[in-house]
């Protein structure tokens, strides 16, 4: 149907939820068309407009039109959307593991949260299911449905009952709790609520390790999880599978040793032996003697090393190496000859294993060839059963010894490029070597980066902030 051409212009919105109409401003020219109620609906609805048109504002404008301007005579209905399943935990799943800096300066590692416990029958997980939308309508009558919501898997993992209806989720033991790649793991804990030395005796616990006190007396820890302890580290051996958090620092005798398999957080280390696999970060190295796989990380006003043998191999951040009474410090990054070495062993080592299993299966292939000719079924034969127990020994030493390779690569890779950061100052009297190449510091330096260049080590001067990555 052709529309008069003083019709209104009847629009509707992008989204299908509004219609509106606007009367053209008259030109003073020609006489102003008036249109009824009715009529105005008839535009509506040659547009394809049919739901939700407001009658009294179309009797309004046809009453008294209002003119350049959009008014809305038709309103549709939004749908709803709805609400997907999730779950409400009652526990933190992320913890801050790093020290907050006080506004002095130093650094606060009782502030520190390394895990979540819980007790059994504490709830540790709530569901919500999945709450579906309403459909809407649009001015034109067209349906809008709402986007599908979908409800959640229930939670997989070990520790935990799950409610009848799917919605409540209770721990069977006291332990910690966490979140791993989706799962939810409740693993037992030993707990310590003062000093580990002779009352305890030594703890060997295949998990984590939480001390409330101190450790003393010569005592051993070994765990083959996370190792907590909030007192004083003294004479003492620990081992920790993963990482290892030495709230109150660490004051060896010298022969302190601590081993770990994941990182060091630690308020500051004295006369102790560490080896690490992860990062370390700490307040102050004193007098100590420390190997890291990753890289070291120094906070505070205090951050310093001063006095004995500090290695990391993907670099070291510091304020200060040495001091001023020029106690000899030796700080190395990077991958030193000795690691190198032990790879090219390693590698050889393999070489030698594979080939060792190689000749043995020819030997194998050989006896069964030769029972096959003779009719003869030399499977229970000592010789061959002697050849199949070592083909099975060195496969399994290769299996072992080739992870243990690719685990040394990966932390000669990482040692690629490795520097030390001193945002302070270097005092002379310090060693330095990064990789295969050494220095020694006679004069002091302040705040410098030091890497390795074809023609040795350089000492460059650091413009930026600590930790804007400015230099």
């Amino acid at each position: 149907m052709a529309l008069p051409a003083q019709a209104p212009k009847v629009q509707v919105s992008s989204n299908g939820l509004e219609a509106t109409m606007t009367f053209k401003i008259p030109d003073g020219k020609n006489e102003v068309p008036s249109f009824t109620a009715a009529q105005l609906l008839g535009f509506l609805n040659n547009a394809n407009v049919t739901f939700g048109i407001d009658q009294d504002m179309l009797k309004k404008l046809a009453d008294s039109p209002i003119y350049g301007r959009a008014v809305k005579v038709a309103e549709g209905n939004a749908q709803q959307q709805g609400t997907p399943g999730y779950y409400e935990y009652t526990f933190d799943t992320k913890f801050n593991r790093t020290p907050t800096i006080r506004p002095d300066g130093t650094a606060d590692y009782m502030s520190i949260k390394t895990i979540e416990t819980v007790k059994a029958g504490d709830v540790i997980a709530i569901y919500h299911p999945a709450v579906q939308g309403s459909r809407g309508m649009s001015v034109r009558g067209q349906i809008l449905e709402p986007k599908p919501v979908r409800d959640l898997p229930p939670l997989i993992g070990r520790g935990f009952d799950r409610s009848r209806d799917n919605l409540t989720y209770t721990a069977k033991l006291d332990g910690k709790i966490e979140v791993n790649q989706g799962k939810i793991l409740i693993s037992p804990v030993h707990e310590i609520s003062g000093d580990v030395g002779i009352e305890t005796g030594n703890i060997k616990f295949n998990g984590d390790v939480i001390v409330h006190g101190g450790v003393h007396d010569g005592a051993v820890i070994d765990a083959a999880g996370n190792v907590i302890i909030h007192g004083l580290i003294e004479d003492c051996d620990i081992h920790a599978g993963k990482d290892l958090f030495l709230l109150s620092g660490v004051k060896g005798n010298e022969k302190t040793m601590i081993d770990c398999g994941g990182s060091i957080t630690a308020q500051f280390v004295e006369y102790a032996i560490i080896n690490c696999a992860g990062n370390i970060t700490a307040d102050y190295f004193f007098k100590s003697k420390i190997s890291c796989d990753g890289m070291i990380q120094l906070n505070g006003n205090n951050a310093s090393i001063i006095g004995g043998f500090v290695s990391a191999v993907q670099g070291i951040e510091v304020n200060d190496i040495g001091n001023s009474f020029g106690t000899i410090t030796n700080v190395s990054v990077g991958v030193d000859l000795e690691r190198s070495a032990e790879f090219d062993m390693l590698a050889k080592k393999i070489e030698a294993l594979n080939s060792n299993v190689l000749k043995i299966k020819k030997g194998i292939e050989d006896f069964d060839k030769i029972g096959a000719e003779r009719g003869i079924n030399y499977k229970e034969d000592p010789r061959r059963m002697q050849l199949l127990r070592v083909r099975i020994r060195d496969e399994a030493i290769v299996q072992e010894e080739t992870k243990r390779l690719a685990k040394m690569k990966e932390v000669i890779v990482a040692g690629k490029d490795a520097s030390i950061k001193v945002y302070r100052r270097i005092y002379a009297g310090a060693n330095i070597a990064i990789d295969d190449h050494h220095v020694t510091i006679n004069d002091n330096h302040e705040r410098v980066e030091i890497t390795k260049t074809p023609e040795g080590v350089k000492l460059t001067k650091i413009t930026g902030v600590k930790g804007t990555g400015n230099q």
